[in-house]
């Protein structure tokens, strides 16, 4: 069910991808690739002729076109949506849909049904200076990182390594190999810096196991790599899909800078009749993507062999099978191994991860929206909605110095067990692809790529290995005023409130705490203004405790907003003594709010249902604290 929602959801993907911040005590000024993410290369038929047609990034005109010349069927359908009737409105959709993207379409061996092609990988003409210089802006997926990078270093020794999304890793990373040597030979460097994102990570990770021996590559960052698999093609090709509609709504809400809060909005919402229509267009659509060898290489590792049973023909899909069957058993299990082989070689490997949101597709993952964070990181993550105990010290299996805290302050990542706990950061509610947008990880992103600075995550207090969030949709950040982020101890006597948004003041109504026992005194913080912060002390003694959860509630006018009543939870672990003793398996993450504990389990569930929730947090928070 709900397939057509999981191509709309990588188009989302693929237009959010963006980038990066700088600065260089260490500079480090090797050539920088650019590797996106799935979908985001421009595709073509008959490219650079007169009859080119741009077959992707999906053209609005050949929508409107195909429900202008179907137009009765469509509108008789959209009347019958209207009167309860979804599965012939939904085929309707379906069609349109083969008939405006079809040409992507992919022979069983995974070779293109129609003869496409990307714009070239040449140095001399895909660097971004050329591009930008030379109307060739349209074939720039990354517009935004490449602009600011050309701000802040030679543009013309920045270039877009531009590929076809629906080839298979290991047939791109061959490409990849080339395009490195042609660079290297273009600018007269040993070596290249790389940044990749999302798809651009497994692509990247390919590469390195395959060609990594050569020594071309200096710095390596990716970020939200897609290199652990994702539910994606599981749900695709099956149609079962626990559709996350209030997650999709704040990611998109994310990506447009919405200063609206349209999540409130649907929370609580039945979209059954959209659900149904999705699921009668779906079938129409899974047949595009069905013989993709990246749909097949994005697969988890628990379900790839039964979708490769039930899906290819072991004959006529071979070149698909062979090239997934080394992604998903020989470089899937060995991640740490290859990248720490790689770092012996003098390769800087960091990674970024997302953290703290569930997957649009269902399913209770904890991840970025779009992939899990087990599988970008190799950290052990609890299951959405638990954490691991008070007093968890992690299973070690990668990093067992005892000394070192890989704990998350939410408790639910365990990166111990990652990849790389040592060159691995996490960012709480960090969306797919908007690192951008967030100050934290886009100066984060270009200290690693741009200055040799940043060994590890110890290298720079301004970079913990965990963080949250500063999008400016998330309007604040809020971490204690001499601790990391996300920890509280005993030299802490206040709690810092920034104001991320770019465009709204704020009014802080109540702070209150969860799990450790602290009166803040909000009263005199006064409106915060756009990029300002607000130290708000407290009275009461941290416990002598450590790797303990607690909480913090911030409630809020956000004023200019259409709607400015908020509230916003931080997870917090206390660090301030020895570690209980912890208990077996996971325990209920976050805590039940004062509002929860004030009134009737109906009459929560009543205000919840009709996104009033926020509104009587904000006021049951309010009253607690003045008392």
């Amino acid at each position: 069910m709900k397939k057509i929602i999981s191509i709309l959801l990588c188009v989302a993907i693929a237009l959010s991808c963006c980038v990066s911040g700088a600065s260089a005590s260490e500079k480090n000024d090797k050539p920088v690739i650019l590797i996106s993410g799935f979908l985001c290369s421009q595709l073509f038929l008959n490219y650079n002729q007169t009859d080119e047609e741009r077959v992707w990034i999906l053209d609005p005109d050949k929508i409107f076109d195909y429900i202008g010349d179907n137009f009765w069927r469509f509108s008789k359908t959209l009347v019958g949506f209207a009167a309860g009737k979804t599965e012939e409105f939904g085929k309707t959709l379906g069609e349109g849909a083969y008939s405006v993207l079809g040409k992507l379409e992919c022979n069983p061996d995974g070779s293109s049904v129609y003869p496409l092609s990307h714009y070239p990988n040449n140095p001399a003409t895909s660097n971004v200076e050329y591009m930008l210089a030379n109307g060739k802006e349209k074939n720039l997926y990354e517009v935004n990182m490449c602009k600011y990078l050309s701000g802040i270093t030679d543009g013309s020794r920045v270039y877009c390594f531009q590929y076809d999304s629906r080839l298979d890793p290991v047939t791109i990373a061959g490409q990849l190999n080339d395009f490195i040597k042609e660079v290297k030979a273009y600018t007269g460097e040993d070596k290249v810096n790389i940044f990749c994102l999302s798809f651009g990570g497994m692509i990247c990770t390919v590469y390195l196991y395959l060609y990594g021996e050569n020594g071309d590559t200096d710095n390596v960052v990716m970020s939200v790599p897609a290199i652990g698999g994702t539910n994606i093609p599981d749900r695709l090709l099956r149609g079962n899909v626990d559709f996350d509609m209030e997650t999709l709504v704040r990611f998109f809400e994310t990506v447009l800078g919405s200063k609206s809060n349209f999540a409130r909005i649907v929370e609580g919402s039945d979209f059954e009749g959209l659900e149904a229509v999705i699921s009668s267009a779906g079938d129409r659509i899974s047949d595009i993507v069905r013989y993709w060898g990246s749909v097949w290489a994005l697969c988890s590792d628990d379900a790839y062999e039964k979708l490769k049973k039930d899906f290819l023909d072991p004959v006529a899909s071979k070149n698909i099978i062979e090239k997934c069957d080394l992604v998903h058993n020989e470089i899937m299990p060995n991640l740490s191994k290859i990248y720490n082989k790689c770092r012996e070689k003098g390769i800087r490997i960091s990674l970024l991860c997302g953290t703290g949101s569930s997957l649009a597709l269902g399913g209770g993952i904890n991840g970025d929206v779009v992939l899990p964070a087990q599988g970008v990181s190799g950290a052990l993550t609890a299951p959405l909605g638990s954490r691991f105990p008070d007093g968890y010290k992690g299973r070690g299996t990668t990093c067992n110095n005892a000394e070192h805290n890989h704990i998350s302050p939410s408790m639910e990542v365990d990166a111990s067990t990652a990849y790389l706990p040592e060159n691995t950061w996490f960012v709480d509610e960090h969306y797919h692809g908007q690192y951008y947008y967030e100050e934290y990880t886009r100066s984060l992103v270009t200290k690693l790529l741009l200055t040799d600075e940043i060994k590890d995550i110890y290298s720079d207090p301004d970079y913990p290995q965990f963080e949250c969030s500063n999008h400016a949709y998330r309007t604040i950040h809020a971490k204690f005023n001499n601790s990391r982020t996300g920890y509280l101890t005993s030299d802490d006597t206040a709690l810092v409130v920034e104001n991320n948004s770019t465009d709204c003041s704020i009014l802080i109504l109540s702070v209150v705490s969860n799990g450790v026992e602290l009166d803040f005194d909000s009263g005199d913080s006064g409106i915060i203004k756009s990029g300002e912060k607000a130290e708000i002390p407290f009275e009461g003694k941290v416990p002598k405790v450590g790797r303990t959860a607690a909480e913090i509630t911030v409630s809020y006018l956000k004023l200019g907003s259409l709607n400015p009543v908020r509230t916003s939870k931080f997870d917090v672990m206390i660090d301030n003594g020895d570690a209980p003793l912890a208990k077996e398996g996971f325990v209920e993450a976050g805590f039940r709010s004062r509002l929860q504990d004030a009134v009737p389990e109906a009459l929560y569930n009543f205000l919840v249902k009709h996104s009033m929730r926020q509104f009587a947090e904000c006021i049951c928070n309010g009253i607690i604290s003045i008392g």
